[in-house]
């Protein structure tokens, strides 16, 4: 009985801090609020309704106000899941990364059955965490990006994502990942007849190529100077 309990009041606290947060001015963090009570409980309308009004509150809406409008059409108005992720990616957006893991993540607990949706948080949240510095989880994301891509058949998704992992393995210093990827990028460009993405990988994969053969070739010197030594 006591779980249960407490089961009901986690959904009501983040309700009330929600709610508290927005009247601080403090909208990205209210929206986060919100977002983690609706992971808890997917069918709190009280939170759902909350968090949109929330959003048409903050400096949002002149950005969202279309996209609702277009989810109300739609009827997906009233899916948690939608709305929550749609909301993480305006956070994004506006540069409210911290805020935008939250929700985004939120989203992901929340669930859908749309392979294609769940990709498009996945890729949100490769982003967000690379804008705060947390390049493993990134990395994560992209990867579960481009398995999406590759189930769906999208091929424009997944070159995306290999140029994507490209780069994120070519800033992290591992070259023969970033050249696998840039590679895999060039492919797909080539096939899609994507000519601006096709250059721009083909000059990434001669540029770290060069960088392998620069490594490789000091390699080779310090290995002279230590047995000359």
């Amino acid at each position: 009985m006591r779980i249960m309990c407490t089961a009901r009041i986690y959904p009501r606290a983040y309700f009330r801090q929600g709610v508290a947060l927005q009247y601080l001015g403090r909208h990205a963090d209210a929206l986060a609020a919100f977002a983690s009570g609706l992971a808890q409980d997917p069918k709190s309308l009280q939170l759902l309704v909350g968090m949109i009004e929330a959003a048409m509150k903050s400096p949002l809406r002149e950005s969202l106000e279309p996209t609702y409008q277009q989810l109300q059409k739609m009827k997906l108005d009233k899916s948690p899941f939608v709305v929550v992720s749609v909301i993480g990616q305006e956070l994004l957006t506006a540069s409210h990364h911290t805020a935008s893991v939250v929700v985004l993540e939120a989203a992901l607990k929340i669930g859908t059955c749309s392979l294609k949706l769940r990709g498009s948080v996945f890729s949100a949240l490769s982003s967000a965490h690379w804008s705060l510095g947390n390049t493993e989880k990134s990395t994560g994301y992209m990867q579960q990006d481009l398995e999406v891509s590759k189930t769906l058949g999208d091929q424009t998704g997944e070159c995306r994502a290999h140029g994507n992992l490209g780069s994120a393995f070519f800033s992290k210093g591992n070259y023969r990942e970033a050249l696998t990827n840039h590679r895999n990028q060039l492919v797909l460009a080539m096939k899609l007849k994507d000519r601006e993405q096709a250059d721009d990988a083909a000059c990434l994969c001669c540029l770290i190529s060069g960088d392998i053969q620069t490594g490789q070739s000091n390699a080779k010197h310090n290995v002279r100077d230590e047995t000359d030594a």
